[in-house]
């Protein structure tokens, strides 16, 4: 039986199509409006056909293509049609580059929710939406299909840094975190931002079962307007 692999990040992703030939080949695949065969894009791309078929299989166990098993939507069915061939189309993947990290797909969707919760206090809203979602990824962090194989303040640190935060613990009880992922968001809307992050990291380390109040708010430019500060 074959072990799943876990899913390539978006900066692995960047370096397998980094490659000229296999980004020409995942375009090609790309634009097209159906499903191509490995001879159609050889043809499309002037690439001989085995090298393609190689580029073509990366890209598909990396997630960046779909592929089966088809006749030509052209060809009739029946004896003498030929066997199907494998077809590769592009999957539904975007990829989000950022040095420190963003996540302002995901401010967004909060926000959306929170409008959509309550249109007359949005700010409000915002807030216990962040609360929210910050306890649902920590409780999904914890759950044993995760095999998250720390707890307590080393799994905090794991959290934080996969929503970008970029915590900085040292010998101090004080967690600082050294990035904003809504760094922008936060220029414009101070308030709400600043306070969607602390309504989150509380929410985070709800999830976690550590306690909501250790997260306040404590700006100190550029860093993130939230720390932690956990008992020694």
């Amino acid at each position: 039986m074959s072990i799943p692999t876990a899913p390539l990040s978006d900066w692995e992703l960047a370096h397998l199509l980094a490659e000229p030939t296999r980004r020409e080949v995942f375009e090609c695949v790309r634009r097209s409006p159906a499903a191509l065969s490995r001879d159609e894009v050889a043809n499309l791309t002037g690439v001989n056909r085995r090298l393609a078929a190689f580029h073509l299989d990366k890209l598909s166990d990396a997630g960046l293509l779909l592929s089966h098993y088809a006749r030509h939507p052209a060809a009739k069915g029946g004896p003498g049609a030929g066997r199907p061939a494998k077809r590769y189309a592009a999957a539904k993947v975007e990829l989000d580059l950022s040095l420190p990290p963003r996540q302002y797909e995901f401010a967004a969707r909060l926000l959306a929710q929170a409008i959509e919760a309550d249109p007359h206090d949005a700010v409000t809203s915002a807030h216990a939406v962040a609360r929210r979602e910050g306890r649902r990824i920590g409780e999904l962090r914890r759950t044993p299909s995760r095999r998250l194989k720390r707890s307590g303040p080393a799994s905090l640190l794991d959290s934080l840094t996969a929503l970008g935060y970029e915590p900085v613990r040292n010998e101090s009880p004080t967690i600082r975190l050294k990035n904003c992922p809504f760094r922008s968001a936060a220029d414009v809307a101070t308030d709400l931002v600043c306070g969607m992050n602390c309504e989150l990291v509380a929410g985070l380390l709800e999830g976690l079962d550590l306690d909501p109040s250790s997260a306040i708010l404590s700006p100190a430019p550029p860093d993130c307007c939230v720390t932690v500060t956990l008992p020694n």
